[in-house]
């Protein structure tokens, strides 16, 4: 009589579990059982020269026993469940098959099938008992393989099995699959025959059609908890439309343009015509917070038996200080005012002329580099201002301000330090958030200078004031 055959069925992924079970029931049998297993050249598997369905086909049609390894419902499980049904396959041999679960899911054909539970030793040492000692186990042998072991070596056996699995199993918990929602996110639809209005009308027609349409008939049919946060409610009801989340938005904001809601019509017309949406900088502040989402149309599905077309939407904080580049937001160098020395002579550049220029230019700051166009002053009008009145008061040597120039002001150490200590530089790859905590660590500090590196004896490129960083935080 021919030996039995144990099929074992797994991913390729989850191949060193397969391969613990298969030296298991070798070592355990005395090799009586013979055992295919793909994965490993140390058993029983296809052949080269041969088609491999066939060989598995073959195998599969003359396997006693099919033990299938399972991990998680995430990954693509159509071949072993071929195996499955091959191996059952009712002019086959009589196979039985045993289920390795080894994670919380379960395959949804095996529903109603004892498993076993790898993580639990109960299981593992009842598999073991009847694969040692049941003589139905493999019919083939007409008897089990160990009818007389005692009971002790029978959990001798389980506990090797266990504890070999454990090193090869990922953690109990560790398979569940997990997701969340990185955005907030809605699914709009729309029924099919009013995009096709849109599709219809003509090019000075469709935006305010399609802004007409989502307002009458555009439904929220999906969405996530995130989003319906964004509008400051707790849930959705089922199958709302898409206008009362703008009418929810605008009773918290009656001042603003929704622009966003403009925004979104505009990008489902071009999504409905299969083309590119124009992704508009139109954020929506959400409501009670202070950070703004820009909707951005990612999918369009169409679907015929529902009668509609549906739009995903997503929104995005594209306005975080984390993210968004000093360079996008920074004052080039030769768009912003500033004296370089070298080019002027402090001793001949009057105080009062330079109060007048920076009057002209509506500006109460002006940044002073050397000669090679590094950052050295930031110098402030309200300071120049008040070394000026200092002077004019001193009861000792005061001075006309008509006579007071740039190298008088520079002479007063305190004034000094303070024009050199009151800016930040940072390199071009920073973020508004990274110029943002320079700022702050520094007393008193109100202005950051951009270099390639980050040093101040670099050449600045640009230029930003807090109030420019607040305007974009």
């Amino acid at each position: 009589m021919a030996d039995p055959l144990l099929f074992i069925s797994h991913k390729h992924a989850d191949s060193k579990i397969a391969q613990v079970l298969a030296a298991f029931i070798e070592e355990r049998s005395n090799g009586r059982v013979k055992v295919h297993l793909s994965s490993s050249p140390d058993f029983q598997g296809p052949r080269y020269g041969k088609a491999l369905n066939t060989q598995l086909r073959e195998a599969l049609w003359n396997t006693d026993v099919l033990l299938l390894v399972y991990t998680s419902a995430d990954q693509d499980w159509s071949y072993c469940m071929w195996e499955c049904g091959v191996a059952t396959h009712p002019q086959a041999s009589n196979t039985d098959i045993v289920v390795f679960q080894c994670g919380s899911d379960i395959p949804a054909p095996f529903q109603d099938v004892l498993r076993v539970n790898v993580h639990n030793y109960d299981d593992i040492k009842r598999f073991t008992d009847q694969f040692l000692r049941d003589a139905t186990f493999f019919p083939k042998l007409a008897g089990a393989i160990a009818p007389a072991l005692k009971d002790i070596h029978v959990e001798s056996a389980a506990q090797d099995l266990y504890n070999n699995l454990g090193e090869v199993l990922p953690p109990a918990d560790d398979g569940l699959v997990e997701e969340w929602p990185a955005w907030p996110y809605l699914r709009i639809a729309l029924p099919t025959s009013e995009v096709e209005r849109i599709e219809r009308a003509s090019e000075s027609e469709r935006i305010m059609l399609s802004l007409q349409i989502v307002r009458d008939h555009g439904l929220v049919v999906e969405s996530d908890a995130r989003a319906a946060q964004l509008f400051g409610q707790a849930g959705f009801p089922s199958r709302m439309k898409f206008e009362a989340l703008l009418k929810t938005w605008k009773d918290t904001y009656p001042d603003a343009e929704p622009t966003w809601f403009d925004s979104c019509c505009e990008q489902m017309m071009m999504g409905a015509r299969r083309g590119f949406p124009i992704i508009r900088w139109a954020p929506m502040r959400e409501v009670g917070g202070e950070a703004d989402f820009t909707p951005v149309l990612s999918r369009v599905r169409r679907v015929p038996f529902g009668g509609s077309i549906q739009f995903d939407l997503y929104f995005y904080n594209l306005s975080d200080p984390r993210a968004v580049p000093v360079t996008s937001r920074m004052i080039p160098i030769g768009d912003f005012f500033y004296k370089k020395l070298g080019e002027i002579d402090p001793r001949s550049l009057k105080l009062k002329e330079l109060v007048e220029e920076l009057t002209l230019r509506t500006l109460n700051r002006i940044p002073i580099f050397n000669s090679e166009g590094h950052p050295v002053y930031i110098v402030h009008r309200s300071m120049i201002e008040q070394f000026i009145v200092k002077q004019v008061l001193s009861a000792v040597g005061g001075r006309s301000p008509i006579d007071l120039t740039l190298a008088d002001l520079l002479a007063d150490q305190e004034m000094k330090a303070i024009f050199e200590n009151t800016f930040v530089v940072v390199k071009r790859q920073a973020t508004l958030a990274e110029c943002k905590s320079a700022m702050l660590a520094r007393p008193r500090c109100s202005d950051v200078f951009v270099t390639a590196g980050g040093g101040r004896n670099e050449p600045v490129q640009g230029w930003l004031t807090n109030v420019d960083i607040a305007r974009s935080s």
